[in-house]
């Protein structure tokens, strides 16, 4: 069992024999939520549990892109909830994940050194300015508002630069 746990691809396994002496073998596989990309550097997952676990040769899950300046230091880490900023970006990739209309259109997230984040829709040309992952509820309702209210008033594609970042207001150029 800790052989097969020692795997990063596995979260649990449980090995016992049954009455006729077959080995019997459960393994919980880890499921990725986000995949963090760089150009210098091998790509990794993030599993559910926020363990950082490498890509695989096999299979490519169909998650959200992590990139930017903070990515090494989330690759320094074992698990992403060991940092405060660890825990507000998976706080972020899930929030996305659970809501259908965010994980449809968030394509990938760009996290700067600071950990302020930028989010890059699937439909449209625009960046949008997240700023902290903090307040989330807030910034995503008035985000919802402008993407259901604004945008299909003036077009998709009028606006370049969208920012959720201050209480209170959204900014569109």
């Amino acid at each position: 069992e800790s052989r097969i746990r020692q795997s990063p691809y596995v979260s649990d396994a449980e090995l016992y024999s049954d009455l006729k002496g077959n080995l019997m073998v459960n393994v919980s596989l880890r499921r990725p939520v986000a995949r963090i990309v760089q150009r210098e550097g091998p790509d990794a997952y993030i599993g559910e549990d926020g363990t950082i676990m490498p890509v695989s040769e096999k299979f490519t899950s169909r998650v959200v892109l992590i990139s930017g300046a903070f990515v090494p230091k989330l690759l320094k880490l074992d698990n992403i909830y060991e940092s405060e900023q660890g825990r507000q970006l998976m706080l972020l990739i899930n929030t996305i994940r659970e809501d259908p209309f965010w994980h449809a259109q968030v394509a990938q997230i760009d996290v700067d050194s600071k950990a302020k984040a930028v989010l890059f829709p699937q439909v449209g040309d625009e960046t949008i300015e997240f700023g902290k992952p903090v307040d989330l509820e807030t910034k995503f309702r008035k985000l919802k508002i402008f993407y259901k209210e604004i945008l299909p008033r003036v077009g998709w594609n009028h606006y370049d630069r969208i920012n959720v970042e201050y209480e209170g207001q959204v900014v569109a150029e």
